[in-house]
Order: structure tokens, then sequence, then C-alpha cells
């Protein structure tokens, strides 16, 4: 495998390893964030009225709802282990909030009407806030995707410049056709010398340029 294939190879697996890792940390920490607020309103469930809990079982339904198309893009991509892993980070991160949740729920059992309502609406906000989160994740995976694609191209053009370079400075040539060539874009490895001892010529370059 030449130099360039191999720095071209190393930066696809540098760029894709980046991603991997930014998708998996997003992706858990919209997890994470998701089952916390499943979890406030499972406890708020269990303190309202009857009349008020069918209509928080489906909005707890729409959070595992998400939950499940987070887990089925993170195994399509591969990266279940680091969405777990940022999830419950994100989960450790919201511990100190679960008392005052619980505090917020015995506010709310004397307001179950009116939280119900609230409870609604933060649960609109919070779907979509993970489809921005979602998107923005995409929009950059694909930049960072384009900026690798046009670093592996640049570093391939320099690496077969340098190739090319090296190749024209070791053949058996004058300085004169040497900057024949340069100007007239020609091969040096592909033009026949008719010179003493197979010298290049500027009059090699000039042929093999009007081939």
């Amino acid at each position: 495998m030449s130099e360039a294939q191999n720095l071209q190879q190393q930066i696809q697996q540098q760029v894709m390893q980046s991603a991997e890792d930014f998708y998996g940390d997003s992706l858990g920490r919209i997890k994470g964030q998701i089952q916390n607020d499943r979890a406030q309103l499972e406890s708020l469930m269990e303190q309202s009225p009857p009349e008020a809990q069918t209509q928080l079982q489906e909005m707890i339904d729409s959070y595992t709802e998400i939950e499940g198309t987070l887990d089925q893009a993170a195994s399509d991509q591969g990266v279940d282990d680091a969405v777990s892993g940022a999830a419950q980070q994100a989960q450790d991160a919201a511990g100190g909030i679960a008392q005052q949740a619980q505090d917020a729920a015995g506010q709310a059992q004397q307001q179950a009407g009116q939280a119900a309502q609230g409870v609604q609406d933060t649960a609109g906000q919070a779907a979509g806030q993970a489809q921005d989160a979602a998107g923005q994740a995409v929009g950059q995976v694909t930049d960072t995707a384009g900026q690798a694609a046009q670093g592996v191209q640049d570093a391939a053009g320099g690496a077969a410049q340098q190739a090319q370079d090296t190749a024209g400075q070791d053949l058996n040539i004058t300085d004169a056709a040497r900057q024949k060539a340069d100007e007239l874009g020609v091969d040096l490895s592909q033009v026949e010398g008719t010179g003493a001892e197979g010298r290049i010529t500027v009059k090699d370059v000039t042929s093999a340029a009007n081939q």
C-alpha cells in the first residue's frame, strides 16, 4: 500500500472515530435527559388522581417511544456502549434534582389539573429539543465528514506531487528540461531521453507534451 493510501486510511479512521464518539455522546445525553424526565412523570402519576393518570401515562409512553428510537439509532451506528455510558452520566448528574422533583410532585398533587397541562407542554418541548439536538448532531457529523474528505484529497494530491517530484529528481535530465517539464505539466517518468547516456533534453520534453 502506498504512502498516500496509508495517509488517506488513517485520516478516514480518525474522522470516523471522532464522529462516532460525538454521535454516541450526543444520543446518550439526550437519552439520559429523557429517562430522567420520564421518571419524574412516573413519580407524579403515582400521586395524581385517577382522572389524570391516563393522560400522564400517554406522556410517559411517548418518552419510551423516543428512547426506543434513540436506541435503534445507536444500534444502527454501532455506538451502543457510548450511548449507555453517556446516558448514565446524564442520570448521575441529575441525581441532585430528584429531591426537587419529589417536592414539586407533592405540590402538584393539590393542583393536578394545572400540572397535567403543564407537563404536557413540557413533554412537547422536550420532544422538540430532542429532534433539534439530533438534527444538529447529524449536521456536525456531515460537516466533519466533508472536511475530512477535503483533507484526504489535499493529502493525496500532495503525496502524488511529492512522488512525482522525487521521481523527476532521480532521472537523468538537464535543468532546462526539468524547468520546461514543470511549465508544460509533463510527467518526466514517462519521457524517454534521446541525449547522451539517455539524458532527457528540452526537445524530449516538448515532444512528449505534443503527443
